[in-house]
């Protein structure tokens, strides 16, 4: 297989638009308990701060794609720095509460955008290539490993959280100039009637919808486990807080970990079989974390929930390259569905816990998990057979015994 040559300067700028990503998404949960307190509000409201920026990046990640198609891709992901920027440094400034649910809305719109184009941009540049997309990906662990970290170096020194928002609001900005000089291929007019026949192709492909699906139980499900594991582990299993925190930590090491293998060796892994394996192994921890109680045992599901999680996202991405990678309109339904699993199933299992207890809301989570190892499969044996119809004709026996 040949690897497609791409410009080291596309690649870094890719990766450092997704280290800041994963800087922001984190930040804002890092910061929450001191926006409850310094504002004097309560659960449902903070939980509301981090609802709205999931609405910001739930729209911005099919806008963003009709953004593009005006003004170009490069103009749209500078949109992103500025909005990160802007988003972030008003919150800096402890705005008055109105206008913190505003800043932090605007930082939602700009994660969508910079999500939607660099997922875009990156797949289409590497032709789908698994170890590049991954490498990206796993700079947005990196930054989102680093965010809790940076706030609790801040407060530690006295300084509060406010600085360590400043700061990526600054790294934000320095997104600007970098996007600038990045080698970012646009549309041209030549081909644009060409184009625009292909433009919505996508939509007759029903494994398009089959990968909506599934991004939509994955980024619900990992946003949903990692919110909710710190206050399960320390509520329901009477984990000391310190060590739920360190937990989480550790999911988040083993997930940068996860990415790092994929992108070494992803480009030698056939994409549909692992996304199996990984959604199954998803399953299967969340299963163990929600029935053990001893430390050892919690912390194995932990372990193995990260490393089941890591790859996962840019092995999608990648498996759905031939679909997205000739339209951004494809790009940003495919990943707007991620983006309202991510607003849909946290709040799911909140609803659940309010009701039924935290540990029913966990188990809702579990559920999601379980439909992602069935869509999965589905993909998986799909491909296969597709692969052993490309070579000859076949029957059942060659289907459940391939040579």
């Amino acid at each position: 297989m040949t690897v497609k040559k791409v410009s080291r300067l596309f690649m870094f700028g890719g990766m450092y638009v997704f280290w800041v990503n994963g800087l922001l998404v984190l930040m804002t949960s890092a910061i929450l308990i001191y926006l409850m307190a310094d504002y004097g509000i309560a659960y449902d409201q903070g939980g509301l701060l981090l609802s709205v920026q999931a609405v910001g990046n739930l729209l911005s990640n099919f806008l963003s794609s009709i953004l593009a198609s005006f003004i170009g891709r490069k103009k749209t992901l500078l949109a992103a720095s500025v909005l990160f920027a802007v988003g972030f440094g008003t919150v800096a400034l402890l705005p008055p509460l109105p206008l913190l649910y505003v800043a932090l809305f605007v930082t939602g719109l700009g994660w969508g955008t910079a999500n939607n184009m660099i997922n875009f941009l990156v797949t289409r540049a590497t032709d789908g290539d698994t170890g590049r997309i991954s490498l990206v990906h796993t700079c947005y662990s990196i930054g989102a490993f680093i965010a809790p970290l940076l706030t609790s170096l801040s407060v530690q020194l006295g300084l509060g959280w406010r600085p360590a928002v400043a700061l990526i609001a600054f790294l934000s900005a320095l997104m600007f100039p970098l996007v600038l000089v990045m080698p970012i291929t646009e549309s041209t007019a030549s081909t644009d009637g060409v184009k625009k026949k292909q433009t919505f192709g996508f939509l007759k492909q029903w494994k398009y919808y089959l990968f909506m699906l599934i991004l939509f139980t994955y980024v619900g499900s990992e946003v949903g486990f990692s919110g909710w594991l710190v206050s399960y582990l320390s509520t329901i299993r009477a984990v000391p807080e310190a060590q739920a925190q360190s937990l989480l930590s550790v999911l988040w090491v083993f997930m940068i970990f996860g990415r790092i293998a994929a992108a070494v060796f992803g480009s030698r892994i056939k994409k549909a079989p692992l996304l199996m394996i990984e959604a199954i192994g998803c399953t299967i921890s969340a299963v163990i974390l929600l029935v053990s109680e001893s430390p050892a045992m919690l912390t194995v599901a932990v372990v193995l929930m990260g490393v089941s999680l890591s790859a996962f996202y840019g092995m999608a991405i990648a498996n759905a390259s031939y679909l997205i990678s000739e339209s951004v309109f494809a790009s940003g339904l495919l990943l707007s569905f991620g983006g309202l699993g991510a607003t849909v199933l946290p709040y799911i299992a909140g609803a659940v816990a309010n009701s039924f207890g935290l540990i029913n809301g966990m188990w809702s989570l579990a559920i999601s998990f379980a439909l992602m190892a069935v869509l999965t499969t589905i993909n998986a044996v799909t491909a296969r057979v597709s692969e052993i119809r490309a070579i000859k004709k076949v029957g059942p026996i060659d289907i459940l015994f391939p040579r």
